[in-house]
Formats: C-alpha cells, sequence, structure tokens
C-alpha cells in the first residue's frame, strides 16, 4: 500500500509552503546574504568570512509578540476554571503561549496539537491533555476546497534518525489528523520520502506477552480511530487561509541596511589606514631611490611578485616635533580619502524609517540614538500599532477559546465554556495619559471606566473595586458629586424664589440622587447594593 491521496496533498502543500516559510525564518534570523550588483564584489566581501549584518528586522517580530500577553483563561463556571488552571500548569501554557504568538508573528501561521493522556497499559481512562505548539515547516492544516473555513485534515511531517554510528539513517514520519481518526505513515530508513512510493503504513511495534511471545499488530494498526468530533490541531493564522509574517514587507529594507553596512565596514580599514600614493618623475628616479617602507618586513614578508619591497633598513619617514621628512625621487605625494561613513548612516536611517512604516511598527523601537518619546507622543505614534496588535487580538481568541473548550472536552466536560482575556494592546504605563484619566475622575466619570480605557481587564477593575471602596479616586468622585449638587440646590433656590418651580418638586427630584449619594460603599466581596 502507497500514500494515500490526502497524504500526498499534505506533503507537496507542505513542500510547496516550506520556501516561504524558510526565507521569513532566514530574515528573523538574521542568516541572508548581502546583495550586490557585482558578483566579482560579492565574492570579495563573502571571502572575508566577517559577518557584519544587522538584523533590525527582527524588531518587527518580536514588538507584536512581545505584546501578544494573555492575561486570564478561564471560566464562569467554578470546576471548569479550575480545570483550566490544572490544564495550563501541567502544560507549562506560561511558557507555551508565547511561544505561540512569537511561532505565529515569526511565520505568520502556528499550530497547537492537543491530544488525551491516557492510563497506563489498557486502561483507555484519559488522565489529562497534552498541548504543545508546532511551526508550519512540519504541520499544515488543509481546507475545504469550496468552502474555505472547513478543516479537510490536517498533516504533521518528521524526520527521525534510527541507528547509531556509521550506520545511522534517517526516517521520515508523518500524522494525518481528521475529525474520526489518525493515520499513521513511516518511510523505510534512508528513504527520501520524495515519492508516494517511499510510504507505506507506521505499524506499532510488536508488544512482548506475559509468556514471552511477541504480539504483532494487526494490520489496520496504523488507524488510531477517535471520537473527538473534531480534529485536534489548532491554526494560529494572522491572515486568511494561510498567514503571513509579520516582517515580510520588510525585506527589502533589510537587504538594503545589510548591504550598506557590508560596504561601509569593508571602508573602515581606509579609515584607519589611508592608502596614499607618490608621483615620481620618470627621468630621474629609478626603483632604488625608493624610499623603504614604514612597515618592517616581519609584518609583511616578502612576495617576489609584489614589484619593490622594503629592504629592512629602518625608513627614515619619521614623525613627531622637529623630524624632516625626506622623499628622494618624488614630485608629490598624497592620499586617497576612503568614504565618509554618513554615506552609509544616511541611508541606513532612511531604510530603518522605511521598515517601520512598511511593517507599521513605531520607530522609536528601532532608535539608535538613544531618545525615547514619552507621553502622548509615544502613545500618538503607537496608535496604528496598537490597532495592529487589537487585529491580532481578535484573530487569535477564538482559536484560543476553541482549542481550550477542545481540551475540556476531551476530559469530559459537557458544555465547555472559556473566557479568553488579553493584556492591553496599547502603552498603559505613561504619565500624561494619567493625568487625563484624573481629570475624568474629577469630572465625574466612574472609576471603573476610567481604568477600562486605561486598558485594565475587566477581571482586574473589578477586582480593585471590590478590595478598595475607600480610596482616594472613589473619595475624590464623591467630593465632586456634593460639590455640584451643591451648585445645583443653589440653582434651584433661585427658581422656587422666582416661582418657576415649587418647592416640593425640588424635594422630588432631589430626594433620589441624595439617597443615591448616601448609600454606604459596598464592603469587600459584597455585589453592588
Amino acid at each position: 500500500m502507497t500514500a494515500s491521496d490526502d497524504l500526498w496533498d499534505g506533503i507537496e502543500a507542505l513542500n510547496g509552503a516550506r520556501p516561504g516559510y524558510e526565507k521569513a525564518a532566514a530574515y528573523y534570523d538574521d542568516e541572508v546574504p548581502e546583495v550586490f550588483s557585482s558578483a566579482r564584489v560579492r565574492r570579495a566581501i563573502e571571502r572575508t568570512g566577517v559577518d557584519y549584518k544587522l538584523g533590525f528586522i527582527a524588531t518587527v517580530v518580536d514588538a507584536v509578540s512581545d505584546r501578544l500577553q494573555l492575561s486570564t483563561v478561564t471560566s464562569p463556571d467554578q470546576q471548569q476554571a479550575e480545570t483550566l488552571q490544572a490544564i495550563r500548569e501541567n502544560n507549562l501554557m506560561e511558557l507555551e503561549e508565547p511561544e505561540v504568538h512569537r511561532t505565529v508573528s515569526r511565520y505568520g501561521d502556528a499550530y497547537l496539537i492537543i491530544l488525551p493522556v491516557h492510563g497506563d497499559g489498557d486502561d483507555k481512562t484519559v488522565t489529562g491533555v497534552d498541548m504543545y505548539c508546532n511551526d508550519p515547516l512540519t504541520v499544515r492544516m488543509v481546507y475545504d476546497a469550496e468552502n474555505p473555513r472547513l478543516k479537510s485534515f490536517a498533516i504533521k511531517r518528521w524526520c527521525e534518525e534510527v541507528g547509531s554510528g556509521p550506520r545511522a539513517q534517517e526516517i521520515h514520519r508523518a500524522e494525518l489528523y481528521y475529525a474520526d481518526r489518525i493515520e499513521r505513515w513511516t518511510t523505510r530508513p534512508g528513504s527520501p520520502g520524495n515519492s508516494e512510493g517511499d510510504w507505506y503504513p507506521w505499524l506499532p511495534d510488536a508488544v512482548e506477552a506475559e509468556d514471552g511471545a511477541l504480539l504483532e499488530p494487526d494490520d489496520d494498526a496504523w488507524i488510531i480511530e477517535h471520537d473527538f468530533g473534531e480534529i485536534p490541531v489548532f491554526h494560529f493564522r494572522n491572515a486568511r487561509p494561510y498567514g503571513v509574517p509579520e516582517h515580510r514587507r520588510g525585506y527589502g529594507a533589510q537587504n538594503a541596511i545589510n548591504k550598506l553596512i557590508a560596504t561601509h565596514m569593508g571602508t573602515v580599514d581606509y579609515q584607519g589606514f589611508p592608502q596614499r600614493y607618490a608621483l615620481t618623475d620618470t627621468a630621474t628616479t629609478d626603483t632604488g631611490d625608493l624610499e623603504p617602507g614604514d612597515f618592517d618586513d616581519d609584518l609583511f614578508p616578502p612576495d617576489p611578485d609584489a614589484g619593490p619591497t622594503d629592504s629592512g633598513d629602518d625608513s627614515s619617514l619619521k614623525s613627531g616635533p622637529g623630524e624632516l621628512m625626506l622623499l628622494r625621487g618624488f614630485k608629490q605625494v598624497g592620499q586617497f580619502d576612503a568614504a565618509q561613513p554618513a554615506v552609509f548612516f544616511d541611508p541606513i536611517e532612511f531604510d530603518i524609517r522605511a521598515m517601520a512604516q512598511l511593517t507599521v511598527t513605531p520607530l522609536h523601537l528601532f532608535d539608535t540614538s538613544g531618545e525615547q518619546p514619552s507621553g502622548q507622543s509615544v502613545r500618538a505614534q503607537d496608535a496604528p500599532f496598537s490597532r495592529k496588535i487589537e487585529a491580532r487580538q481578535r484573530a487569535y481568541t477564538g482559536t484560543w477559546r476553541d482549542g481550550y473548550g477542545f481540551a475540556l472536552h476531551l476530559l469530559d466536560v459537557a458544555e465547555p465554556a472559556v473566557d479568553v482575556r488579553w493584556e492591553a494592546a496599547e502603552t498603559i504605563d505613561d504619565t500624561d495619559a494619567w493625568v487625563v484619566s484624573g481629570k475624568k475622575s474629577d469630572l465625574g466619570v466612574p472609576q471603573r471606566q476610567v481604568l477600562l480605557e486605561r486598558g485594565y481587564s475587566e477581571d482586574q477593575v473589578e477586582a480593585w473595586l471590590e478590595s478598595q471602596t475607600d480610596d482616594t479616586a472613589e473619595l475624590t468622585r464623591r467630593l465632586a458629586d456634593l460639590a455640584t449638587l451643591a451648585d445645583t440646590l443653589e440653582k434651584l433656590g433661585t427658581a422656587v424664589t422666582l416661582g418657576a418651580i415649587d418647592q416640593q418638586q425640588v424635594q422630588q427630584l432631589i430626594n433620589p440622587v441624595v439617597a443615591r449619594m448616601t448609600e454606604p460603599a459596598p464592603q469587600p466581596g459584597e455585589g453592588p447594593a
């Protein structure tokens, strides 16, 4: 039996997408060669064997992944919330969740595989859940051709080494994930897996019975049937049907930076040791008149093919106060000035600004001058970036909710309910914004609303309001309410004097307001009155 149609379609899909993902990884890891119009110049730079590249483009990816922080994953049901907490602790999700965000930011796609953990031996009881991140170089989701939102199957392909020493060989494995089964495929040792005939069903190893006999697996043991009702692979993506590396639009700018840096470093030696020249009078000078060089032969061993060389005598060209340099046979001397650094640094700064704009990344994250904006300035600069982060949060929230809901389903939770919350998409620790928030509180804006506008989660706000009912901000707001009430009463008194309204009507208007203001503040753990 050779590869199924789905297996081969999945392998071709993986192979077709791999170059783009490898390119994204190469740019992030700063492993892209410089681009030169002249092959001769490129070879000359490569022969130096020195890496002068500056990978500014990695900042684009890191800026997004660093801002994507899950604050809470919980459930309104207390028992489900406790189960979710146990799942996260057992799978070290505080480390795995950021890894998912780094992977999807780097490649545009990331996959979370969730499988049940069974008891020992023949015990099929689900005792836990395994959740782990996979990059798109090894995993790919294949969608229905007619309905691109419908999952057809997922494939995972990887390579293992069997044997040891000189006899070690590679063997390729693959698994196909469906909503009702998992198919396992393999190649023979040494087979590249590049054709359908290289693949055959991957049967489990024989098991030794109690009497010592080997129990061979059934012929269909390579198919693992299950009742998940869903493909246990969850696709994180920043675009549909497949994502785009966050830094893809910055490839060109990074190429320009690499070329400028490499070329600039090629001129640095000429800054410290300028290239000099001397013009001789051919009618009166021969090579015997040339002054010995400035450097000893010990530093530069003589080369018979290099022309006139240092005779070994000390140079008469002495630099210092009162010294006289005598040059025999030369009518003019000078030096070739190396290229000025600004010729390279100015274009590099332009390319960095272009990269920031093309990738919607705040320029101050690339700033090489050390000057960082603050207050309203950084808030304004970060606004487009914050909107991008909010878009990523919306794209990933559903996948996280589905993934954790599926984990609860594997643990026999009938109706999973998962609530996913994020840290604020924007920077919230600037002084100017807090000054504005304080003004809003003084004018009567509820403290809860002020904190929500500052980017804190609803869970944080509710916890603070429940435990801090007598804080300064609340007291300030109530004092402002009293001042407003006093001003209103004064104006109503004038209206009564003028006959525009009577005392009874004023009392009817004021009593509900006063009653509301004089209600005792809720104690910690109590809900609102």
